[in-house]
């Protein structure tokens, strides 16, 4: 059709261009334009601040033209005696945005791949907001596949949460075979799956064991590396019968510990290294030997977490006694620390870890207290 000139005239093309930033502004969260505009001073200066009625009229009838090309709708509330239609309260919806913004020479923006990201994520990762919200954040890209493709994948994760897997291997099996999707990005891994670490190792677990001389009849996990260096060397004969263990990242890793190729194990040159007193500790990590087990480590929620997911791989594992004694007795004295004072102040209550010591003594202490005690100063 031939276009009237009214149709580039500043007036009207205020209101057009209005139209269109809210389509961008819209677009730019990912979101459609819904909500109809409403015709007002800041929509439409030409007509409502123009102080001569034959022209608001005049452009009231521009716009009535507009909707019967079909591209708005116009509502409006019941008129009163004597008012105008645009006195009428309306509100403008759009029907035909490519229109407006051909004439507007304004097309449609191309949205930035965090965008297509963002959008991806809102639409088909099914989770909390806020856990879309800290996802969304965290772009993944892989040549040739459109964002809606990767966060497809990326929802299969908690399918596959349990499994021992390697992070490459997660990588691997998620994203049509390409293994190093995920590296560098455990805290995504952490977030779909709702956990505080990413649950799979980029290399296996390393354990770090020593046994004593005399053999062993019982396993501790000890958390903190330093406590473990002194607890090999101690003479008091606090650890007899024990085998000690130490690996950084207990909790994460947790369900790999048993797997062959899951964890390799290192004996401390100062302990027990015949086959026969190995051969017994191997057999137990295996599952083939029966032996009991504790753990050992911070008290904080950390910690507990780290006791309940070893009690996830072994059975009957609990709370080491002798050591959490002392740390609740210095905790009930309030001789603690407030989570913030040790960067601690994220840690999240854990109602639970299965182990009645645990769940009976140290948790309730710890909740009412509201203070951390670290496994060094034992």
């Amino acid at each position: 059709m031939n276009e009237p000139l009214w149709l580039k005239a500043n007036g009207t093309l205020q209101l057009l261009n209005y139209i269109v930033d809210k389509l961008d502004a819209a677009d730019s969260q990912g979101k459609s334009l819904v909500r109809a505009i409403k015709l007002d001073g800041k929509s439409f200066p030409a007509l409502y601040k123009s102080g001569l009625e034959e022209e608001r009229e005049q452009l009231w009838g521009f716009l009535q033209q507009m909707v019967l090309w079909g591209w708005f709708y116009v509502k409006l509330d019941r008129p009163q005696s004597g008012q105008a239609l645009y006195e009428c309260n309306p509100r403008l919806s759009i029907l035909n945005e490519s229109e407006v913004r051909r004439v507007t020479g304004r097309p449609v923006r191309i949205r930035s791949s965090a965008e297509l990201w963002r959008e991806a994520v809102f639409v088909h990762l099914n989770s909390d907001e806020s856990i879309k919200e800290t996802v969304s954040r965290l772009k993944v890209e892989i040549p040739g596949r459109s964002a809606e493709e990767i966060v497809h994948q990326l929802a299969l994760l908690p399918s596959i949460a349990n499994e021992p897997l390697l992070l490459r291997e997660v990588s691997a099996r998620l994203f049509w075979g390409q293994s190093k999707v995920l590296d560098g990005r455990q805290q995504l891994v952490a977030t779909v799956l709702q956990q505080d670490e990413c649950p799979f190792p980029e290399m296996p677990v390393q354990l770090q064991v020593h046994l004593p001389q005399d053999g062993f009849s019982g396993v501790l996990f000890i958390e903190n590396q330093a406590t473990f260096e002194q607890a090999t060397r101690d003479s008091t004969k606090r650890y007899h019968d024990l085998a000690l263990v130490y690996s950084s990242g207990f909790k994460g890793s947790a369900k790999r510990l048993r797997s062959p190729s899951g964890s390799s194990v290192y004996f401390a040159a100062h302990g027990a290294i015949e086959e026969k007193q190995t051969a017994k500790f191997i057999g137990w990590l295996r599952a083939e030997v029966k032996l009991h087990s504790w753990f050992w480590g911070d008290l904080d929620y950390a910690g507990m977490r780290i006791l309940a997911a070893l009690r996830d791989v072994f059975d009957g594992l609990a709370a080491w006694q002798p050591g959490y004694e002392p740390m609740l007795d210095r905790l009930r004295k309030k001789e603690g620390h407030a989570p913030d004072e040790a960067g601690k102040a994220g840690q999240g209550v854990i109602e639970e870890t299965g182990c009645h010591y645990a769940d009976t003594q140290l948790l309730p202490s710890l909740k009412v207290c509201g203070t951390f005690v670290d496994q060094e100063v034992v």
